[in-house]
């Protein structure tokens, strides 16, 4: 009968200590901010041109606020028959600044590029990396790049 209780007694722990391998991380993210690219988006700057922006959103479940200034990595690659990355155009950081932080669910447009300073023919891939140095403590960060393609054929994409 001794026996039976250290063997319960020993199943229990290591059932409570694997239980709390999982359950405590996930505990602690909750607190942390998650960034993550949204979109990229355009705005009419003047009848001539468009700025293309870095739509950043925080999609963390906590309360805490990201910090007021937030780094974005750019690399803009062109693209062999529109599928195959042969050749880095530019490559370069942003950087964004608001007043507050970002908020959980905020959304922050970070500027990346005027439209005179893009590819003119082409097919090309944006990617945007979103706190690239890992300077914002967040609960995933997995989620931080975004891509999409354009095709500047006719003028800018």
């Amino acid at each position: 009968m001794g026996k039976n209780i250290l063997k319960r007694g020993f199943i229990i722990g290591v059932v409570c200590m694997f239980l709390s391998t999982i359950c405590l991380p996930v505990l602690a993210n909750e607190e942390k901010p998650d960034l993550i690219i949204e979109d990229i988006i355009t705005k009419p700057d003047n009848p001539i041109e468009d700025i293309y922006y870095c739509r950043v959103k925080n999609v963390g479940n906590g309360t805490v606020t990201a910090d007021e200034f937030i780094d974005v990595h750019i690399t803009v690659k062109r693209l062999f028959l529109g599928i195959f990355p042969f050749r880095t155009v530019r490559s370069y950081q942003v950087g964004g600044q608001g007043s507050n932080g970002l908020p959980p669910g905020g959304t922050r447009d970070i500027l990346f590029s005027y439209e005179s300073d893009l590819p003119v023919y082409g097919i090309y891939r944006y990617t945007c990396l979103v706190n690239p140095h890992l300077s914002i403590d967040e609960s995933n960060y997995g989620n931080n790049v975004f891509s999409k393609t354009y095709n500047a054929f006719f003028g800018y994409g």
